[in-house]
């Protein structure tokens, strides 16, 4: 190998260690499911699905989906909250908020125009709504995250939920999810964990002994 190609070889395993600042934390847990959780009302039923999202694996419901015929909405469950968009008063609540890639969801994350909301007894937040005339909701046609606040013993933690809604039915997915393990510490959305370091390191390990011997 000679010292060119040992030189390129380095420069990638420091391009790789790093290109992952703005998108990776350490101390984030992150959930993929094989197939992402379809939620989507089927065969003309007057039934209403439901699906309840355990963030951190604790056996306890952190929030709870609802789908039927024309309605896609979130509950949260206890004191947790989600961002949403506020409707104007005398209106309570608000429409679901979408959030782009890299968005910081965290305490301060409830500046106008978003508001970080605990729910209503009952009461679903819409994703979208579905009409013969048209649909409403921020969410319809997106993939996009979901900023979520929830409790963790007496500990508040900062995550994400990534989610693709349908423009014209009801139906969406839940791709996946993340929550930052340290209490009050602000998540990016669509970060994921630290990629292993130590690959990388053998890696370059190798291109510097080739180097030594070209």
């Amino acid at each position: 190998m000679n010292r060119r190609i040992a030189r390129i070889i380095i420069l990638g395993s420091v391009w790789l260690t790093s290109s992952h600042s703005g998108s990776a934390q350490g101390t984030i847990v992150y959930s993929q499911p094989e197939n992402p959780i379809i939620l989507w009302y089927q065969n003309g039923t007057t039934t209403t699905g439901y699906h309840s999202l355990d963030v951190d694996g604790d056996g306890t419901t952190d929030f709870t989906f609802v789908y039927s015929f024309s309605f896609l909405g979130i509950h949260s469950e206890g004191s947790n909250r989600i961002l949403i968009r506020p409707d104007p008063p005398p209106n309570v609540g608000g429409s679901i908020s979408p959030l782009p890639t890299g968005f910081l969801i965290g305490t301060n994350s409830s500046l106008d125009p978003l508001s970080w909301w605990a729910g209503i007894e009952g009461v679903f937040d819409p994703l979208g709504i579905y009409f013969n005339t048209g649909t409403s909701g921020d969410f319809v046609g997106q993939q996009a995250y979901m900023g979520i606040e929830f409790h963790r013993g007496a500990n508040t933690h900062y995550g994400w939920a990534l989610l693709r809604v349908a423009a014209e039915a009801p139906i969406a997915d839940i791709v996946s999810w993340a929550w930052e393990t340290r209490a009050g510490v602000p998540i990016q959305a669509g970060a994921v964990p630290e990629p292993a370091v130590l690959p990388l390191f053998t890696f370059a390990g190798v291109a510097m002994l080739a180097l030594r011997r070209g």
